[in-house]
């Protein structure tokens, strides 16, 4: 069986991904593309389209990762919505603003950023242990669907971190190892239970989007 090419896709960006303490926690709260976010899809779609077709094309079914695959991959089909690639559940301070969450829950707080716990998780919340579980299972089942294809997946930035996280043998809990941008592109060659990492995180079309004369 021939492995399935897999290009992961980070949404593009929305209100919680600005930075500033008032910035909403956005795990499953449904927060939309921005303006740029939009223009950022639409980059993306250029770049995209400039490659070969996708056989299949999968989403979160979080509006910002939906949109993104409406707008970058809407000549390649329908977009299917899959559950497993939601960003991870934040529970009760999910679309909380950070300064908040940061005064009510001090010692939480101190411990997501510690990345040492792999159970960890906000109160009501999934675990970094549930999330990695979640994501690996997911795109297993949608690689195994698509053996020898080519399959474009639109997601979050904790869904591919976790993805990449589990191949390369690093704790559930370390969120930044892998942190993509937004509307970044990731390749794997994915077969069985595993993957192989072909590119990370590749930038290249929204550098060359802002890029201005003279600088």
């Amino acid at each position: 069986m021939c492995p399935c090419l897999l290009i992961l896709a980070r949404h593009g960006r929305t209100a919680g991904n600005r930075a500033g303490l008032a910035t909403p926690m956005s795990g499953w709260t449904d927060t939309p593309l921005d303006e740029r976010g939009r223009e950022e899809a639409e980059t993306l779609g250029r770049r995209l389209a400039g490659g070969p077709a996708f056989d299949a094309v999968y989403a979160s079914p979080l509006s910002r990762a939906l949109e993104t695959a409406r707008i970058a991959a809407g000549a390649w089909g329908p977009v299917r919505p899959h559950d497993g690639l939601r960003e991870i559940c934040c529970g009760d301070v999910d679309g909380h603003p950070i300064e908040e969450v940061k005064s009510r829950h001090a010692a939480l707080w101190e411990a997501h950023l510690r990345q040492a716990d792999d159970d960890f998780r906000w109160p009501g919340g999934e675990s970094y242990r549930e999330l990695r579980a979640r994501c690996l299972a997911a795109i297993q089942a949608i690689a195994a669907a698509h053996p020898g294809q080519r399959v474009l997946v639109v997601t979050h930035a904790g869904v591919i971190g976790q993805i990449l996280g589990a191949l390369h043998g690093i704790p559930a809990a370390c969120w930044e190892a892998f942190r993509s941008g937004n509307a970044s592109l990731t390749s794997l060659s994915w077969q069985g239970d595993r993957g192989v990492l072909l590119r990370f995180d590749d930038r290249e079309h929204i550098s060359a989007s802002t890029r201005r004369p003279g600088g």
